[in-house]
């Protein structure tokens, strides 16, 4: 009778662990899902770059050399928002970045800045800020520019996985212009572990900002 009963017992205990088993394969499939449709979508909004004029192109940072020179990505980001104000695009461009702490120390905003006078862009239209270490601050340290320049749009640049999640806390801190983007032309096999990483980095900005 005893081990009837133990025997049931188990049985039970393996019936309700193949049906946890199964709910865990449930929710693990959906948050994949969900995950490659985020990733589908931001990559699709990234790439599909706007046409159209603005007031100002706003430029996020990346890595910077020890002797100020631009990392790779970051070249590919400033390139376009050059080519943004080449083409009469935009009127001013804003360097946003960190100081550098990884890099030697070199401010990023300072970099960018000297890299677009280099290319012919005058230094009274660039406004550089050295303060943005993450897209957040980036987006806090742009509203008092918009407010003191006037500014009613904007064409966001930057690699195109980060777009989506820089037009979302660009908005999100307050700015009411139009908020556009326009992404890199350089690509680099490190773009796939960065939509990885930006995708969560998005839900993060949706909790926590």
């Amino acid at each position: 009778m005893g081990g009837s009963q133990t025997g049931g017992s188990r049985k039970i205990e393996q019936i309700m662990r193949i049906r946890s088993l199964k709910k865990w394969k449930i929710v693990v499939g959906v948050l994949v899902a969900w995950l490659l449709v985020h990733i589908v979508y931001i990559t699709i909004d990234g790439l599909w770059g706007y046409s159209g004029s603005a007031d100002m192109a706003v430029v996020l940072g990346n890595r910077v050399d020890a002797d100020g020179s631009l990392s790779p990505v970051l070249k590919g980001r400033v390139d376009e928002a050059l080519t943004l104000y080449r083409q009469g695009r935009v009127a001013r461009i804003m360097v946003s970045g960190g100081r550098g702490m990884k890099a030697g120390h070199y401010p990023e905003g300072l970099a960018m800045k000297q890299y677009l006078v280099a290319q012919g862009v005058p230094a009274d239209k660039i406004v550089e800020d050295n303060d943005g270490e993450n897209t957040y601050l980036t987006a806090k340290d742009f509203l008092p520019v918009a407010d003191s320049l006037q500014v009613h749009s904007i064409i966001a640049v930057s690699s195109f996985y980060h777009l989506t999640r820089t037009k979302y806390i660009i908005r999100k801190v307050g700015y009411r212009g139009a908020v556009h983007s326009d992404a890199s032309q350089e690509f680099f096999w490190a773009d796939l572990v960065g939509v990885l990483r930006d995708s969560a980095a998005f839900y993060k900005y949706l909790i926590v900002y």
